[in-house]
């Protein structure tokens, strides 16, 4: 049976209480929520608490969920405590995708915690026990979660205290009936398209013809589990801190540096990045952390990941990019006819980019005694370029317009054609910069790209005639 004195040793062991707290206990009516309350109650005066009632009504089981929220609403006024409720709309779990059982939680852990902010309560008392312990490490089990997962329910979390954590429902029970306090039966407990209640009644009954004292094993690893995890979070904390380029809706690191770190901190460090980003890691399994290693370690200089929530990881070179999925806005980038005379204009390429191009005509002394070979960069990495083409043997008109699949070029000085996704990954220029990349072309060939190399069927030579000089600049 649960004692008075049980529950405060529990209390004392993980601190969840200090003397003057201001304790919200959120009350579903159930037996583990009475049970929760009452012992509160009882130690109210010793730790000189101030006590609220939470209820959240999730509108899910009809006549059943008012007639919880109506036992905890009289439970208030027997322990003579203000009471807090608030409801679901009707009928919300019809439109929702996804697990109802999952959003449930969120609906409610977002009242508690809105209301604790409220009326400036720091700590959130819940009925978590012993029981839930178990059945939660075996559902994250099954879902392939890490020592985190496994870990299950933390005693203390931030401002949410579990104080029967340490106790068996059948304790919770057997103290209800001596006291003969009320409660409530939710049904949907019983129902076995839910894969904990499946677990309650199947898995674990099972499991204890192995081991009958399976509930306080499980219990006892999970703790384990919860003390490592900390260490090696608090290591994370400090590589993340480290490593971390922190942008809007955006975390960057560096490949490089990252594979020096050891595996169970990259991880870690990974699942922060998400959390930056989504603010939870809901629905982000140990199959989300392999598919992301199995990328970084590829020999691809570039792929991508697609997460729950529209998070996306982005592997591009030595970048590492966790960010929020946005829908790819429309291009502005048009294919834009050339005046092949004196001309100067600004046009934009994206959201982000403008170029200004220059063109004239030139002469071959002009070109030799101006022409200074640059390095092979991305234009968006040296913001300009320039270049002499003799067009002799080019049919006009020329185009300034973004690549398109299959573009190739034959190089100066080379005998074949390049493709143009080679080149782009040569010069390790990121995915989304491949496709607003300015490229010079006829409507055969392409003449120029920046950054790399002009034709060869463009080469100037002492004989050439037809000059033209075009230099592009990126505009801020």
């Amino acid at each position: 049976m649960i004692t008075l004195k049980k529950i405060e040793q529990t209390i004392k062991k993980y601190k969840m209480l200090s003397l003057n707290d201001k304790v919200l206990v959120a009350v579903s009516g159930g037996p583990d929520s009475v049970a929760l309350l009452d012992l509160i109650f009882q130690l109210s005066s010793k730790y000189h608490l101030k006590l609220w009632i939470a209820h959240f009504n999730h509108k899910l089981r009809g006549r059943e969920s008012d007639l919880d929220q109506k036992l905890v609403k009289e439970l208030a006024q027997k322990y003579k405590l203000k009471f807090i409720t608030a409801q679901a709309s009707p009928n919300w779990w019809k439109k929702q995708k996804g697990s109802i059982e999952e959003k449930a939680r969120e609906l409610r852990y977002q009242f508690l915690l809105r209301t604790a902010q409220k009326i400036r309560a720091n700590k959130i008392a819940l009925g978590h026990n012993e029981i839930d312990q178990a059945e939660s490490f075996l559902i994250n089990l099954l879902r392939g979660s890490g020592a985190l997962g496994l870990s299950s329910i933390p005693p203390v979390r931030d401002q949410f205290i579990r104080p029967l954590i340490e106790t068996t429902r059948e304790e919770i029970i057997h103290y209800l009936k001596v006291h003969s306090l009320p409660f409530r039966i939710d049904r949907s407990n019983f129902d076995q398209r839910f894969l904990r209640n499946r677990i309650r009644s199947q898995l674990l009954p099972a499991l204890k013809s192995y081991n009958p004292a399976i509930v306080k094993t499980i219990f006892r690893t999970a703790e384990i589990l919860r003390e490592e995890e900390k260490f090696l979070e608090e290591n994370a904390f400090l590589a993340f801190d480290k490593l971390a380029q922190l942008e809007k809706d955006k975390v960057i690191f560096s490949a490089q540096q990252f594979l020096l770190l050891p595996k169970p901190i990259q991880r870690r460090i990974l699942r922060l990045a998400i959390a930056h980003i989504k603010t939870d890691l809901r629905r982000i399994s140990f199959e989300h952390i392999f598919q992301f290693e199995n990328l970084l370690n590829s020999r691809s200089r570039s792929g991508k990941i697609d997460l729950p929530e529209s998070v996306q990881i982005q592997k591009s070179y030595d970048q590492i990019i966790i960010q929020r999925k946005k829908p790819e806005p429309k291009s502005q980038f048009k294919l834009f006819k050339l005046n092949l005379k004196k001309f100067s204009q600004n046009l934009t390429i994206s959201k982000n980019f403008k170029i200004k191009i220059l063109i004239k005509p030139s002469n071959y002394q002009e070109f030799k005694k101006q022409f200074q070979p640059q390095k092979r960069q991305s234009i968006f990495s040296s913001h300009s370029d320039q270049a002499w083409l003799a067009l002799d043997n080019i049919q006009s008109p020329l185009f300034l317009r973004p690549p398109k699949p299959g573009d190739r070029i034959q190089p100066i000085g080379m005998k074949g054609r390049k493709k143009l996704k080679d080149i782009f990954m040569e010069l390790k220029i990121p995915i989304q910069q491949r496709k607003i990349y300015p490229v010079i072309a006829s409507k055969t060939q392409i003449i120029w790209l920046p950054g790399y190399s002009i034709s060869e069927k463009a080469r100037l030579k002492p004989h050439s005639r037809k000059i033209l000089f075009l230099s592009l600049h990126l505009l801020p």
